[in-house]
């Protein structure tokens, strides 16, 4: 399989995707195939901002068959950005190759530790988030990533400044963030993924600014639509 990059990416008006030569070692939190596996395709799907079908899942599956993606190999998840506004960037140090994509709605912005002050009601808005790691990881890296991932984007949501409407406060993400770590099962084992490893510092770093980068693409919609 060739160094995966950005350019492996697909953006069409509806979803965005990704389908690899060979299955990828997946952990993920999202709608359609959560958890852990091996998986060859990946989806990002956009729905309209006004979308609240009752039975999300059933409804990405038969769009998910509709499109001829293999609804057992793809992990797919949902967002009311729009596809056109994802943000993917290749990050490339010592060796170490990843593909980051990020799609970031902030319209129900949530400090989690502030929580308890708001109603559980459904509110637009969500950050979906890829990281694609050429390589071989352990299961311990693997959630260590997801770890490192999380961390890089409440750094980036304090430093742009997005806080909780509800209470004022820093947000931290969204109410229906989700989150996917993959590695290509080929190239160099890593055994870890946190901060202090190199794959933990390319993640850091590539997370934050790729995440500063989607949340401007947000801030700049909205202040053009509000002309």
């Amino acid at each position: 399989m060739p160094i995966l990059s950005k350019d492996h990416i697909q953006i069409s008006d509806q979803y965005v995707a990704l389908q690899a030569v060979s299955p990828m070692k997946v952990v993920s939190s999202a709608m359609h195939n959560p958890g852990f596996g091996y998986f060859t395709h990946l989806m990002n799907r956009t729905v309209p901002i006004t979308y609240d079908d009752r039975q999300p899942h059933r409804d990405l599956q038969h769009f998910l068959q509709a499109h001829d993606f293999p609804v057992d190999n793809t992990v797919a998840m949902m967002t009311a950005v729009q596809a056109k506004f994802a943000t993917i960037r290749d990050f490339t140090y010592e060796g170490i190759h990843l593909v980051i994509m990020i799609t970031a709605g902030l319209g129900n912005a949530v400090d989690i530790t502030r929580a308890f002050h708001r109603a559980e009601q459904y509110h637009a808005g969500t950050i979906n988030t890829w990281v694609l790691i050429n390589g071989r990881l352990s299961d311990e890296a693997l959630f260590q990533a997801m770890i490192s991932t999380t961390e890089a984007k409440v750094k980036a949501l304090a430093d742009e400044g997005i806080t909780d409407p509800t209470t004022g406060t820093q947000a931290t993400g969204t109410s229906t963030d989700s989150l996917l770590i993959a590695a290509t099962e080929e190239g160099d084992y890593h055994q870890y993924a946190g901060p202090i490893t190199m794959l933990g510092k390319v993640i850091g770093y590539g997370v934050y600014e790729t995440m500063r980068e989607a949340i401007r693409k947000y801030k700049k919609d909205k202040e053009e639509k509000a002309l």
